[in-house]
Formats: structure tokens, C-alpha cells, sequence
């Protein structure tokens, strides 16, 4: 976590001496999204052990959409009770629904709960990139009227590579050892590039703006302390799968996504309520992590 906070510096360092400005930072986010993120997503099942049968891969899937389900349900609530201006309301939507669990969750799920948690993150990112590339983009365009999806956006490189996935997974796919590597390198790049995305976000705003909206504070406990208490309340009386119930609380318990600043600079959402809410989430949960998984049975 402290890590991320140093790559976040980074970015914000890279913003202040003009190495990183709007067009480049527009730029390197489409990269990003292209490249990388596709690679993480293919490297994260090229190594899963042969004990992952189809049948508990879609049971996954199958957990992974009751998840946001429930998250979607929890971010009808979130407008209401915090009493958001109509143009705030679908970008406080996006950052309850959609947690940092590819960029920071694959990793953390694997640290904490082994390898077998981490293909269950890196299979729960299949319904989080459809509905990041369909609702997500709807709500950070709604500008409070009506969510408008384009379905279109399905077709993405991100979802591409998530269903590859499935097949790799089933099937028990490899690829050539030196095609694994370069697609392990690439994936390896998503964690620096989206916090220094981030971070170059910030440096554009004055530091006393990211640090004392007190709208970002009074929300952080939704996506870091409410979300995952949630979702184990409801889950654990239909999951009987404790890996996959972990797993998914773990997720519950991220930051928001970094993805709520990436496809805002691309999809004409508010970056600086993104880039300040991904920050400040992003170092509180040194603490909330950790103290959640201290108050539910992990």
C-alpha cells in the first residue's frame, strides 16, 4: 500500500515539472487501458493450478454478478443519503460500485489469501469490465439525468481478454514461454501506470483542494468499511465456497477503482472528484483493509 502511495507522489511530481500534462496524461490512459490492463488480465489465470474446473468458474462468475448486484443496489442509496448535486450523482454511483479490485485487488487477494483468491479476483474483473464499460461510462456521462448505456463500448479490448481468460482457464491453455513472459511484463505494468495516472490528475489541482474537500472523507467509509460489511452479510447465507466468500469481501473492502479517474479523463466525467475520492481511499485503506478483515471472519 505504501507503494502505491509512493508511485501516487510520482505522478503528482511528474504533473508539477511538466513532464506529465492533460493531452499526455489522455494518452497514456488509453495505453493503459489497451496494453496493460489486457495483459494483467491474461496473465493473472496463464498460472492458475488445474484444480480451477469450469464448473467453479462460472460459479464464480456467477458470485461475482450477486456482488454487483448488491453494490448497485447500495449506490442508489449513496446519492440519496449524502444529498449530491444532480451533476456529483453518477460519479458518487461509480466510485460505490466499482473498487480498485484489478489493479490493487488481484495482488492483495494473492498476498493474503493465496493464488487460488487471486484467479478469483482476476475472474471477478470480467463483470466489473462489463459493467465499467457500459453503466460505469453511463454514470460518468449522466450529469444528473438519466444513465444512458451504450452497448456498443462491450466491445473492448479488456472484455476481449476477459473472455480468452474463461477459455484459457477451462481448457487448461499455455502459451510459449517467451509469449507468457512479455504478457506477464506488460500486466506488471498496470499497477505504476494507473497510480502515476492518478497522480498527474492531482498535481493539475492545488493540494490544499485534494486535502480538505470534506465531501471525500464523509464518503470513504462506503466503498471501505460499508461495501465489503455488506456484501458478507448477504453472501455468506448463500455462498458455501469460504475461498470465494474471502475473496469477494476482500474485494468489497478496496479503494475505488482507479478506473474512476482513467475513464473520466477519457469518457468526460469529473477528474478531480475522482482523482481526490481514488486518493484519499487509496491511503485510508492501509487502515480499513486491514481492519476489516480483523472484523469479519476472513
Amino acid at each position: 500500500m505504501l507503494v502505491l502511495l509512493i508511485l501516487l507522489i510520482v505522478g503528482v511530481i511528474a504533473a508539477k515539472v511538466g513532464v506529465m500534462d492533460e493531452d499526455t496524461n489522455r494518452r497514456f490512459t488509453r495505453f493503459t487501458l489497451l496494453i496493460p490492463q489486457t495483459c494483467m488480465i491474461l496473465a493473472s489465470v496463464l498460472n492458475a493450478g488445474s484444480d480451477v474446473t469450469p464448473g467453479r468458474v462460472f460459479a464464480v462468475l456467477g458470485a461475482g454478478c450477486c456482488m454487483y448486484a448488491i453494490l448497485v443496489a447500495l449506490s442508489l442509496l449513496v446519492p440519496v443519503l449524502y444529498r449530491c448535486k444532480s451533476e456529483d450523482q453518477g460519479i458518487y454511483s461509480f466510485m460505490t460500485i466499482f473498487g480498485n479490485v484489478g489493479f490493487m485487488g488481484i495482488p492483495v487477494a494473492g498476498s493474503i489469501l493465496g493464488p487460488t483468491s487471486a484467479v478469483y479476483a482476476a475472474l471477478l474483473n470480467i463483470p466489473f469490465n462489463v459493467l465499467a464499460y457500459t453503466l460505469g461510462i453511463a454514470l460518468l456521462n449522466r450529469k444528473g439525468g438519466k444513465a444512458k448505456i451504450d452497448w456498443r463500448l462491450l466491445i473492448n479490448a479488456p472484455l476481449i481478454a476477459s473472455l480468452i481468460a474463461i477459455v484459457l482457464l477451462c481448457f487448461h491453455i499455455h502459451f510459449p514461454a517467451p509469449l507468457e513472459s512479455a504478457i506477464d511484463m506488460l500486466g506488471d505494468m498496470i499497477v505504476p501506470s494507473s497510480m502515476i495516472i492518478i497522480g498527474a490528475s492531482l498535481g493539475a489541482q492545488k493540494l490544499k483542494d485534494v486535502f480538505g474537500d470534506w465531501h471525500v472523507y464523509a464518503f470513504a467509509p462506503v466503498p471501505l468499511i460499508a461495501a465489503p460489511i455488506l456484501l458478507w452479510l448477504i453472501l455468506h447465507l448463500f455462498i458455501r465456497d469460504t475461498m470465494l466468500l474471502n475473496t469477494i469481501t476482500l474485494l468489497g473492502a478496496m479503494p475505488v477503482a482507479a478506473f474512476a479517474t482513467m475513464l473520466s479523463i477519457q469518457y468526460g466525467g469529473n477528474v478531480q472528484m475522482a482523482s481526490k475520492t481514488v486518493f484519499v481511499t487509496t491511503v485510508l485503506s492501509v487502515v480499513t483493509i486491514p481492519l476489516v478483515c480483523a472484523i469479519l471472519p476472513l
